[in-house]
């Protein structure tokens, strides 16, 4: 690495890189990509399914979107003037974020199949499922407003990424609570079935957003002890 005396720095000097766009668009894409989940589960729990349907198509191109700038940032990592442990932690930011993305779109797809099967599920389950991705797509703001703030503001990146620890928490505690509704509902086996694995989809998901957050963290903690 030649001028860049710590990846904030780099950060800071480089905000217009292709590679700091290309991970804010990212980071953008991958939020997005959750915001549709949320709002196809919403439309879904009302009863209005082609409305759900075109969200879940907003949805794949936002994914695919992500993809994209996930790609490219690391096509152009490849050759940054970034160290090879540097290069390859912020690889595994993106690849993280990417999977939020990923099993976001794993989510929908199975969402679509309860729609084609035309199975019905109680509204107290969609209520349940729509808390939960309103909780994920909260924590995917967050994770955005974090690395928006790096090489920028240290104490905002530190205070999303914290939110992002928070709303993976809540999550949790969502996860075994709607599983067990699950479990107890009269729902068709197909029904019960995919909206398993729907609930499979968020979990991972909000797993992955925790994830992003932590290489934050380690990011930043390399740093100040760089700096010491």
């Amino acid at each position: 690495m030649s001028e860049k005396r710590s990846l904030l720095d780099w950060f800071s000097k480089r905000r217009e890189s292709v590679v700091m766009n290309g991970i804010r668009n990212h980071a953008l894409r991958v939020s997005d990509t959750i915001a549709e989940l949320n709002r196809a589960i919403a439309a879904i729990g009302d009863g209005e399914r082609a409305k759900a349907l075109e969200a879940i198509q907003r949805l794949l191109v936002s994914e695919k979107e992500a993809d994209f700038y996930e790609s490219t940032i690391s096509e152009e990592l490849s050759k940054g003037d970034l160290d090879a442990r540097e290069r390859e932690d912020l690889m595994h930011l993106v690849r993280r974020m990417d999977y939020v993305a990923d099993w976001g779109k794993e989510a929908a797809l199975n969402l679509r199949m309860v729609i084609e099967a035309g199975v019905e599920v109680p509204k107290s389950l969609w209520e349940k499922y729509h808390a939960m991705t309103a909780e994920l797509e909260r924590a995917t703001r967050m994770l955005k407003m974090s690395i928006d703030n790096l090489g920028v503001n240290e104490e905002e990146v530190v205070k999303h990424e914290r939110e992002v620890e928070t709303a993976e928490h809540n999550l949790d505690d969502m996860y075994f609570d709607t599983k067990k509704q699950i479990l107890f509902a009269e729902m068709d086996p197909r029904a019960i079935f995919l909206m398993r694995d729907i609930l499979h989809g968020i979990e991972n998901s909000a797993d992955s957003c925790k994830d992003a957050a932590d290489i934050i963290h380690i990011l930043l903690t390399a740093e100040q002890h760089r700096a010491r």
